[in-house]
């Protein structure tokens, strides 16, 4: 059985030599690979971002779609006002909720079959249980953990390097690429350039391989590496690799759109059934909202009334009562 998201940190601990900052066993950089959306398969995202804990997804989006998004979104980025505090620089604007602010980045990204294939591949947890003399296995899909829309303006400082899932109070060991395990990890994170994005215009940056590190290690920006694309290129990584926004230098605007999934037992980081008005989610379809998070997580984790809350959200008053007989029953 796989390990739980927030397993305690009671594995072996590799020696710190094993794997330092953004290098492997053998003092390497970790070497981050390019896919082209259009011709890659859900086995080779897998396989590199189990190594390296981050790729890039080129060639995700067309122009068009990237131009339809920016228009969508750029009303509430006019609205945003400068952050006060450590996480953010106050030439940086942001807005949430792109699941309703923005329909095509919902029907583009977060429902992109590639990235839902990839996070079912790398977030779904399976087990099974017993009720008196019934077993039956369950399998808890992921869900989307939100969506964000960030301007970094010229004179912009670097955000210091973090890890996005500690939010969730995640624990792990050190482990090497062949120790990692499929529950280790309770999210992963996809960023797509709105416009081009370089070092010079604060690239988001990224240490490949931190992945791998325990829980609480202190990031170092040694061996850091930058997220540069074009407009519709995507880079996607693991929410425990040490990452940050960088300083913008320039002269112009970095626009980056970003989508997170995450464990289906897990809260999302951002409430969804309240960014999204109840009429509005009502009118999209079964996948999206189970997507979001308006679906029960098997076996039974978020129901209403002992029932799917997709009975609620569609205004029916009856429907079938959540059982262990309505799962995959492994005995006669």
């Amino acid at each position: 059985m796989a390990p739980t998201a927030v397993e305690a940190n009671s594995a072996p601990t590799i020696a710190p030599d094993k794997l330092t900052n953004g290098l492997n066993a053998k003092g390497e950089k970790f070497t981050v690979e390019s896919f082209n959306a259009k011709k890659t398969t859900i086995e080779e995202l897998r396989a590199s971002l189990i190594h390296n804990g981050v790729l890039f997804f080129r060639n995700l989006l067309t122009k068009e779609d990237m131009d339809q998004i920016t228009k969508e979104c750029q009303q509430y980025l006019d609205e945003d006002i400068p952050w006060e505090g450590v996480c953010f620089p106050p030439q940086t604007r942001r807005i949430s909720g792109l699941a309703y602010k923005s329909p095509t980045f919902r029907d583009k990204v977060i429902m992109n079959p590639q990235w839902l294939a990839l996070s079912d591949s790398m977030l779904t947890l399976e087990d099974s249980a017993w009720f008196g003399e019934v077993q039956a296995k369950a399998a808890g899909r992921p869900i989307n953990g939100g969506s964000v829309c960030f301007l970094i303006g010229p004179g912009a400082t670097a955000q210091g390097l973090h890890r996005d899932n500690m939010i969730y109070h995640a624990r792990f060991p050190r482990i090497t690429p062949e120790e990692y395990t499929t529950g280790r990890d309770t999210g992963i994170a996809l960023f797509l350039a709105g416009t081009k994005t370089t070092k010079g215009n604060g690239a988001t940056r990224f240490v490949p391989g931190s992945h791998l590190g325990a829980s609480g290690e202190e990031p170092s920006e040694e061996n850091v590496q930058y997220g540069e694309m074009e407009p519709g290129d995507a880079l996607i990584m693991f929410t425990s690799l040490h990452h940050a926004g960088s300083a913008n230098t320039s002269n112009e605007n970095r626009l980056v759109y970003t989508t997170f999934s995450c464990q289906g037992i897990l809260r999302q980081f951002e409430n969804q059934h309240i960014a999204i008005p109840r009429e509005e989610a009502a009118k999209w379809d079964d996948e999206t909202l189970r997507v979001l998070g308006y679906t029960e997580c098997a076996p039974f984790l978020g129901g209403v009334d002992f029932m799917d809350p997709m009975v609620a959200i569609r205004g029916q008053k009856t429907g079938k009562r959540m059982d262990m007989t309505h799962l995959d029953v492994l005995t006669n």
